[in-house]
């Protein structure tokens, strides 16, 4: 009967989570006791899902447990089935009762971008909250794969795993103290950078960033000097409003009202600004309308 089918398939998968919680422990003791159940009744729930499984998945011995090789394949699918229901209940609920939409984004890239499509966006989806994340490049892309967020809003990265749009591009142009000798230009030429002290973001932090930037001197023949590498936009304005170098942000970028940007001529090949999310995940309805939310903002 249907009824009694899905009791008996929500009973599995409550089992299924358990049997991955012994896994991952190691043991039916430890696991009772992070389920805050009794020893017994979780080794009652584990038979049961042995006999309905028709497999035997665990080898119990006087003191210790082991998975079997049938064990071994429940646990590694095990996971992936338990993580794709808990990230489809969570879309059916933003869907359902509104919810939140975490991003993760470079302030230095997206910030002006999110701007305009949040504005939008909660005009027409009031019930949902906006999260946002100023991370590293790199710890967006971990973010995305854990689910500590969904979308991310930065240079686009060759990442596998990963589903990317691009929204727009942007130049590489000078920032620099507005008490520089070059201050008061508008632009300047890109045989004036060859030799001078530069300051960066983190190549380990925002390896895209870097890469463009390496690509930069390579194109347009520059030996540059770096002079220090940085953690983020705020702890470089730091060191440029210090004097200690010149950096290289994105066209656009909100580095700090006592910094000035300056067009690069020549240029070279610009940066990609993309928006990604997780790549075996198909966006709900409330996130995709977002992305699109975004794509305007980039038109317009």
């Amino acid at each position: 009967m249907p009824n009694g089918s899905a009791r008996s398939g929500a009973m599995q998968i409550r089992q299924l989570r358990y049997f991955i919680k012994v896994a991952e422990m190691g043991s039916i003791t430890a696991a009772a006791k992070e389920l805050r159940m009794t020893q017994p009744a979780l080794s009652r729930q584990i038979r049961a899902f042995e006999d309905e499984s028709g497999w035997s998945l665990l080898d119990r011995g006087a003191k210790s447990i082991r998975l079997t090789r049938a064990g071994q394949v429940v646990v590694k699918e095990g996971l992936t089935m338990v993580d794709a229901m808990d990230q489809g209940l969570a879309r059916m609920q933003r869907e359902i009762e509104g919810g939140v939409i975490r991003i993760g984004y470079a302030p230095s890239l997206g910030g002006n971008l999110l701007k305009k499509a949040m504005g939008c966006y909660i005009q027409r989806h009031p019930t949902v909250r906006i999260d946002l994340v100023d991370s590293s490049s790199e710890e967006m892309r971990k973010k995305i794969q854990t689910g500590e967020i969904d979308l991310m809003v930065g240079a686009k990265s060759d990442s596998s795993d990963m589903e990317w749009e691009v929204l727009l591009e942007k130049h590489l142009c000078l920032a620099l103290p507005k008490q520089h000798e070059w201050g008061k230009k508008r632009s300047i030429s890109s045989e004036l950078l060859d030799g001078r002290r530069v300051l960066l973001l983190s190549r380990h932090e925002y390896p895209e960033y870097f890469q463009g930037v390496s690509k930069f001197f390579r194109e347009l023949g520059i030996n540059a000097k770096v002079a220090g590498e940085f953690d983020g936009i705020e702890s470089l304005r730091v060191a440029l409003e210090a004097g200690i170098g010149i950096a290289l942000v994105a066209e656009g970028s909100s580095v700090g009202p006592d910094i000035n940007l300056l067009k690069i001529k020549p240029t070279a090949s610009p940066v990609e600004v993309a928006v990604g999310w997780r790549g075996d995940r198909a966006l709900d309805s409330m996130t995709a309308a977002f992305v699109e939310e975004l794509r305007q903002a980039a038109r317009a």
